[in-house]
C-alpha cells in the first residue's frame, strides 16, 4: 500500500452534528503504507478503515488533548484491538499524550470493566510533555504545549522527506503555537468560531491567519470548524494577515506531503 507521503482529514468539524463535518481526526501516512492518527474523535476509526487504513496499517496514535471529540473512539480503538481475539504477533500500539491520559484510559476500562477491562492490554499508552518523541516511521517528531486545556498537546511531525508538518488541536494564541509552526510546510490549525463571535480557547479565521504569519508556515490549512464559521467567505478573513497557500479542511480531503 505504499503511496506518496499524505494527509488525509477524517474529521474537520466538531460535535455539533453535521452531514458534511465529523469529529477531530488526521490521518498521516510516512510514505510506507502505515499511519498515525492525529486525535480519535467519534467514529475515526471507521473512517481510517473507508480510508483504506484498517488496525493493521495503524503504528500509532497523538492525542492532542482530551475532550471527547477528539477522543471517544479510544474506548472503540481498545475493544477493537482484543476482539474478536488479540493479534498475535502485534506488539501494543503506542497512544502518545498528556498524562492525563493515562487517567482517562484507567476511567474506560472501568465503565465497562467486561467490554474493555478483561483480556490483554492492546495500548501502550505512552503520557509525555513538550520535548521530542520518537514516533516509527518519521523523521522526527515534537511535542509542545498549547493554551486550550490542560491536557493539550501540539505536535509537529518531520517526514523521512523532509517535509514538516504541524497539528495544533485545538488552540489560541500563544509563543508556544507560534514556535510549533514555524517554517513548517504545512500548519493544520483550527479556526473553530467567528472572528464576531470570540470563544475562549479557540481561534478564529483572522486570529488564526495572525498565528500562521507569524510562524512563517507555507501551507496553512484551518479546520475544526462549528457551523457558524463557514457561513460567510473564509479566505478574504484569512488574507487579511496570511499571504501563503491556504486550504480549508474537508473531510476525505487528501494533502500529498511533498515539496
Amino acid at each position: 500500500m505504499a503511496s506518496p507521503p499524505r494527509l488525509i482529514v477524517l474529521g474537520s468539524g466538531t460535535s455539533v452534528p453535521r452531514a458534511d463535518r465529523t469529529t477531530s481526526c488526521y490521518l498521516v501516512d510516512p510514505g510506507d503504507g502505515r499511519a498515525v492518527l492525529l486525535d480519535l474523535g467519534p467514529g475515526a476509526l471507521q473512517r481510517a478503515a473507508a480510508a483504506g487504513y484498517d488496525l493493521d496499517h495503524l503504528h500509532g496514535v497523538l492525542m492532542t488533548h482530551l475532550h471527547p471529540d477528539h477522543s471517544a473512539d479510544l474506548v472503540a480503538l481498545d475493544f477493537a484491538l482484543r476482539n474478536p481475539a488479540p493479534r498475535a504477533g502485534m506488539p501494543p500500539l503506542p497512544v502518545w499524550g498528556h498524562v492525563d491520559l493515562q487517567l482517562l484510559y484507567a476511567r474506560v476500562r472501568n465503565a465497562w470493566p467486561g467490554w474493555l477491562g478483561s483480556g490483554s492490554q492492546r495500548l501502550d499508552i505512552r503520557t509525555i510533555g513538550p520535548g521530542e518523541l520518537e514516533v516509527p516511521g518519521f523523521r522526527g517528531a515534537e511535542a509542545f504545549r498549547i493554551s486550550h486545556a490542560e491536557s493539550s498537546l501540539g505536535y509537529r511531525l518531520t517526514l523521512p522527506n523532509g517535509f514538516q508538518i504541524a497539528f495544533s488541536g485545538d488552540a489560541t494564541e500563544g509563543a508556544q503555537l507560534e514556535e510549533l509552526g514555524q517554517n513548517s510546510d504545512l500548519f493544520v490549525l483550527e479556526a473553530a468560531v467567528p472572528d464576531e463571535s470570540p470563544v475562549q480557547g479557540h481561534l478564529s479565521p483572522e486570529r488564526a491567519a495572525a498565528v500562521a504569519s507569524a510562524s512563517g508556515t507555507k501551507h496553512l490549512m484551518l479546520t475544526h470548524f462549528y457551523p457558524g464559521v463557514l457561513k460567510d467567505p473564509v479566505e478574504p478573513r484569512v488574507r487579511t494577515a496570511f499571504e501563503g497557500r491556504l486550504s480549508l479542511a474537508q473531510d476525505g480531503m487528501i494533502i500529498e506531503l511533498v515539496y
